[in-house]
């Protein structure tokens, strides 16, 4: 069973990434299906974008990699909040982690 990768930062830090990764990846029409890109905008109510996260998450049905940008701050902490037992959330988001990522998604 494969992965799912979630990006929750700052906008537009997480579509960002998601397209960078999609360009790299260009010759896998697979790419795009397998980021969930999560833009927090700086006047987000964290409890409403949560809950279309958690919707998106448990919509995967699979165990998540959940990249964040900054500890402690409001993707960070919604992160934290939905990662469930099979989930882990990383932060300190950058290209060479998502395309790692993606590189070893069909891994368990």
């Amino acid at each position: 069973m494969s992965t799912s990768i979630f990006i929750i930062a700052h906008d537009p830090l997480a579509s960002a990434l998601k397209n960078c990764a999609m360009h790299v990846y260009s010759y896998d029409n697979r790419t795009g299906g397998r980021i969930e890109a999560c833009d927090v905008p700086a006047d987000a109510d964290a409890e409403e974008t949560a809950a279309d996260i958690r919707s998106r998450l448990d919509a995967s049905g699979r165990p998540a990699i959940i990249f964040t940008d900054i500890v402690g701050a409001t993707p960070s902490n919604i992160a934290e909040s939905l990662a469930g037992t099979q989930d882990v959330v990383i932060s300190g988001v950058n290209l060479p982690m998502v395309l790692t990522a993606l590189c070893h998604i069909d891994e368990p």
